[in-house]
Parts: structure tokens; C-alpha cells; sequence
């Protein structure tokens, strides 16, 4: 059952990430406010949660903080280019792009922890990566632009840094305290980011202030990263990055799901295929996992046995 518990955790961060992916493009629709100023509110509700999380549950909240620098790549600069780039070009281009992720992630984790992928994880990720780009195309596409795309990538390519750079950190950093201290550094970022835009451009910090407005975007920053965050970061203890990688690509999916649910957009046979190919590359990966580690299990009692 342990060996399901990484899986389970990265099943549930993707979700919850896609789920805050809708209610953000939710909440910059209804209050128009500028993605900055969006962006400071979720995150902190975002770390007020996760503050009263370590509080009740008792978690040692000083762990952490030097490290907590890892924060300033995602959500801090990552997500700061990804709502320029969003700005700038289609939402189709932006998810498809999202997509690279998965696969940046096992070739930093090569280049700079020495992590050599299985040949098996390298299908494994092609396929999901597949799915998950099927399930991001659409046909009403247009309206991109290289310049956003550029910027699209250029967060892509952070998010991947940092999901690379953490997964050193969670063996001396508990998931909770890590968390907290990331997206407090990502805070203290976006704090000066929205004072240059203001001090530079004018304009007010929110176009009509309104409890609504303040709530959707505390939510949707609960769900942005708060809960994936944590529930990434617990999944890192438990699984290797290369493997957790993978998951990401169910992004899209939960996405799309959630697009037809929360948004009332509709499913087409792309979605589902993609979503299909998906699902079923990464139950392949998990079932062959479960299947290695047992083996090895096997061999190392064996070992034992012929010691004693």
C-alpha cells in the first residue's frame, strides 16, 4: 500500500493544481484585476493557510527558510511569466507549452542531480506528454504569439528548475515547512514586482474592491498552492522526481474536466483520447514500479538470508 502513497499524492497535487488553474482564469475574469495583484492575494491566503496548517498540526515551522529560496523560481518567477505570457498569447498555446514540463523535468534531473532516467520512464513520459498535448489542443487556438509564447516557456523552464532544486531539499526539510517558506520568499517577490508596476504604470491595486473578488482569489490561491504545493512536496519524500514528474502531465487533463464542469466548456475527442493515453501511461508506470520494487524486496530478502 506504501508504494501506491507517492502516486496517490501526485494524483492529488495535479487535481488540485488544475482545479486553482480554473478558478485563477475564473477570478481574473470577474474582478479584472492585474494578474500581480491577483497573484499577491492568492498567495497570501495561500501562506496564512498553510502558517495555520503547521500551527495545528504542530509542525516545526522554523525548518527551512534559507532554503526557502527555491520559492522565488515557482511560484514566485514562474508563475509571474506565465500570467505575462498568458496576457500576451492564446490559452491553447499556453497549456500545449505547459506541457514541456513533464519532460524538461528528467533531463535537468540527469544534467544536474545525475538521475538517469529508466528507458522505461522515458516511454512512459513521451506518452503521457502526448496525451496531455492532445488534450491541450483545440481549434479555436489562434490569437498566439511568440513573444508570449517565449514567456510561456521561459516560466516552463523555472517551474521544471524548481521541481528539480526541491526534491533535494525535502530530505532536510519537512513538505509543510518547505512549502511555507517557499511561497513566503515567492510573497516577499511578487510584494516588489506590484510596487514597481504601481509605482511605474499607476493605476490602483484592484479596480473595484469587493468581498467577493478578495474571497474567489484566496480560494483559487488555496488550490494554486497551498494544497499541490504540500501535497508535491510529500510526494518527493516518497517517490523519485523523475517519476513524479510524470504525473504533471494529468494537469491538463483535470483541467479540462474541470473547464466542462466549472466553465461550461465542452469535451471533444481529442480531450478524451489524450486524456486516455494519459491515464493509461501512467497506470503502466505505477503497476511496472510496484512490480521493481517488489522484486527487489524479493532479492535483497534473499540476500539476507544467504548472509545469515
Amino acid at each position: 500500500m506504501a508504494r501506491w502513497q507517492g502516486p496517490a499524492l501526485m494524483v492529488a497535487s495535479a487535481a488540485t493544481w488544475a482545479a486553482g488553474l480554473i478558478f485563477t482564469k475564473l477570478t481574473l475574469d470577474v474582478t479584472a484585476a492585474r494578474p500581480t495583484s491577483v497573484l499577491l492575494v492568492q498567495l497570501v491566503a495561500s501562506v496564512v493557510v498553510l502558517a495555520l496548517a503547521g500551527l495545528l498540526s504542530g509542525a516545526d515551522l522554523s525548518q527551512g527558510w534559507r532554503k526557502g529560496w527555491v520559492g522565488l523560481l515557482e511560484p514566485g518567477i514562474a508563475y509571474q511569466l506565465a500570467l505575462a505570457g498568458l496576457a500576451l498569447t492564446s490559452a491553447a498555446n499556453a497549456s500545449v507549452l505547459g506541457s514541456l514540463e513533464p519532460v524538461m523535468v528528467p533531463i535537468l534531473a540527469w544534467l544536474l542531480l545525475r538521475e538517469r532516467p529508466h528507458p522505461r520512464l522515458i516511454i512512459v513520459i513521451l506518452g503521457a506528454t502526448v496525451g496531455s498535448v492532445l488534450v491541450s489542443y483545440t481549434t479555436s487556438g489562434s490569437g498566439g504569439s511568440w513573444h508570449g509564447d517565449a514567456l510561456i516557456v521561459a516560466s516552463v523552464a523555472a517551474a521544471a528548475l524548481y521541481v528539480v532544486v526541491a526534491s533535494k531539499q525535502v530530505a532536510d526539510v519537512k513538505p509543510l515547512p518547505a512549502a511555507l517558506s517557499q511561497q513566503t520568499w515567492a510573497l516577499g517577490l511578487i510584494i516588489l514586482v506590484l510596487g514597481g508596476q504601481i509605482a511605474f504604470t499607476g493605476g490602483p491595486f484592484w479596480p473595484e474592491p469587493n468581498a467577493t473578488g478578495f474571497l474567489l482569489a484566496g480560494f483559487s490561491g488555496v488550490l494554486n498552492y497551498a494544497l499541490p504545493f504540500w501535497l508535491y512536496l510529500s510526494a518527493l519524500t516518497r517517490m523519485p522526481v523523475s517519476r513524479a514528474a510524470t504525473y504533471l502531465t494529468l494537469i491538463p487533463v483535470f483541467g479540462v474536466l474541470l473547464s466542462v464542469v466549472v466553465l461550461r466548456e465542452k469535451l471533444t475527442w481529442l480531450d478524451v483520447l489524450g486524456g486516455v493515453l494519459v491515464v493509461v501511461a501512467l497506470f503502466v508506470d505505477a503497476t511496472l514500479a510496484a512490480r521493481a520494487d517488489r522484486k527487489a524486496a524479493v532479492k535483497a530478502e534473499a540476500a539476507g538470508t544467504m548472509v545469515r
